[in-house]
């Protein structure tokens, strides 16, 4: 709905104006009355009419004094005069000074109607020029937003030379690159921050009082960050950005991370964003909130070999025995030997959890157990895992799945008896190199042996004996693929301090000798 403010000293009038058309029909709400020039102009002030239906003849302040008041102090509602015939003339000349139209009267209803018709018309129409301008303005100063961060980000990733482009361009687009030295900085943090352009505000003021100019390149979860300044401006840079990072961090809750080059000039921008690249890779390590220096990043070993299959016993042993502790603890130590290593690239870490993840379901699924129906997703899937990017998130995503693994151990009972035979299933899986007879098992799980042996046979399809051999067989059979493994310390590594009863056993369930196995898996 438009507005209306009906002006005039006659109140019969001006409840005739107010109930002579249905206003609403019309598209408009009276917002007030005035009865004279003085009190028009307050109201005016006040409620911000759009239409003004005034009177000229009035006490204290005639309308037309009110109207040039209203235009001088910027107030510019559309004013129809009401003036009777004796005042025509009077009342044209008033057209001169912006007035919308005019009604002699008594005003008839058909000419009320088409005046406010047209005024109607005349708001809308300028209602949609002005939404139209906005929106090419808004078009425009995203346009230059757009190619000037575009253009921000070619220069520090090294896609363009500065040398190519015309001083004029770079006057237009407001990029100085007359600094002695320059750094490439990479942030990282949520998408709806970094297009926030209150926080490139800040950033600009917070390194500008450092004497750091700043030119920012916006992303959907990245932002590059070309920096230029003095010679010794590293410090500046990095002690700037972690007080950024902090403020963020305070005031929003939100995480900002940097990955930050050392310094040079404007023709190695292309190296400088490649350190930036390795910094900020290295968050794995530091954590989130971190600002990363290029210069601090240790140099990559390649001497870590995890062994994943090792920690995956020791995790699911921890689990078949509903021992909380013990899983979060092996996981510390997991990721405890990924980060004294220092300096292994993030894609190796997702693998070694990945491999970490793969001897855990496999050990599971030989149970006829799916671990993505018992923690409810894909724990293979790549892209839930690298939604983790710090050791932090990984060790509690990890955890988080293990515990809800362990939570179905802790309740999956065998229903005639309530023996945890999954449980039962799963030790003897983790636990195969151990001695672990019907007599440390009925010790172990509180149940009666030839009891646990009628139920395990019901359960499984065989004996408890055969069931313990298979599975220190296979394991056997995985350690023989290894042509550097001795037989005899792989018969220990599986429960057997016998080789040569080992060596049998093996061959009753193979057909072939532990070596002759070894040779016909390794000759290739």
């Amino acid at each position: 709905m438009h507005t209306v403010l009906i002006v005039d000293d006659d109140a019969m009038i001006v409840r005739g104006l107010e109930q002579f058309v249905d206003w609403g029909e019309l598209g408009f709400n009276i917002v007030g009355t005035a009865r004279d020039g003085e009190e028009g102009m307050e109201a005016i002030r006040k409620l911000q009419p759009e239409v003004v239906l005034t009177d000229i003849q009035m006490p204290y302040k005639d309308g037309l004094a009110m109207i040039e008041d209203c235009l001088r102090d910027g107030l510019s509602p559309h004013f129809v005069v009401l003036t009777g015939f004796n005042e025509f003339e009077y009342a044209r000349r008033a057209l001169k000074s912006r007035v919308s139209d005019y009604l002699l009267k008594p005003v008839e209803e058909q000419e009320l109607i088409a005046v406010m018709g047209g005024i109607r018309t005349q708001i809308e129409r300028t209602a949609k020029t002005k939404e139209d301008w906005n929106v090419l303005q808004s078009a425009v100063s995203e346009s230059f937003s757009f190619v000037r961060e575009k253009l921000v980000r070619e220069l520090a990733t090294g896609e363009i030379s500065p040398s190519s482009i015309e001083d004029e361009r770079l006057v237009y687009y407001n990029i100085r690159l007359a600094d002695e030295r320059y750094q490439v900085a990479l942030l990282q943090g949520e998408a709806q921050l970094l297009g926030d352009d209150k926080l490139q505000e800040f950033m600009t003021s917070a390194l500008e009082k450092r004497g750091i100019r700043l030119h920012l390149a916006r992303g959907d979860a990245i932002g590059t960050m070309l920096l230029g300044g003095e010679r010794d401006m590293e410090r500046d840079v990095t002690e700037g950005l972690a007080d950024i990072s902090g403020k963020v961090k305070e005031w929003l809750g939100l995480t900002l991370t940097f990955g930050v080059s050392e310094s040079g000039v404007l023709t190695e921008l292309k190296e400088l964003y490649r350190q930036a690249e390795l910094a900020l890779q290295h968050k794995m390590f530091r954590g989130g909130g971190s600002v990363i220096a290029y210069g601090t990043i240790p140099e990559e070993s390649g001497e870590y070999s995890p062994v994943p299959q090792e920690h995956a016993r020791r995790l699911l042993a921890a689990v078949s025995e509903n021992d909380e502790a013990g899983v979060l603890s092996e996981l510390d130590d997991f990721f405890g030997e990924i980060r004294r290593s220092g300096s292994l690239p993030s894609h190796d870490v997702y693998r070694t959890c990945s491999e970490l993840l793969y001897e855990v379901r496999k050990a599971l699924s030989e149970m006829g157990l799916a671990v993505d129906k018992l923690v409810g997703e894909d724990v293979s899937s790549s892209d839930k895992m690298r939604r983790h990017d710090t050791l932090e998130g990984l060790c509690d995503w990890l955890a988080t799945i293990l515990q809800r693994v362990r939570a179905h151990f802790d309740r999956s009972f065998e229903h005639t008896g309530g023996e945890q035979l999954d449980n039962i299933i799963l030790y003897m899986r983790t636990h195969y190199a151990d001695n672990i007879d019907l007599d440390v098992i009925s010790k172990k799980f509180f149940i009666d042996p030839s009891y646990f042996c009628k139920v395990f046979k019901k359960k499984t399809g065989e004996t408890y004996l055969h069931y313990l051999t298979q599975i220190r067989i296979d394991k056997a059979c995985q350690l023989l693929s290894n042509p550097s493994s001795k037989v005899y310390e792989i018969a220990s590594l599986v429960g057997y301090e016998d080789q040569r009863y080992f060596s049998q056993v093996f061959r009753k369930h193979t057909g072939m000798t532990p070596s002759d196995y070894q040779k016909s898996k390794t000759k290739n």
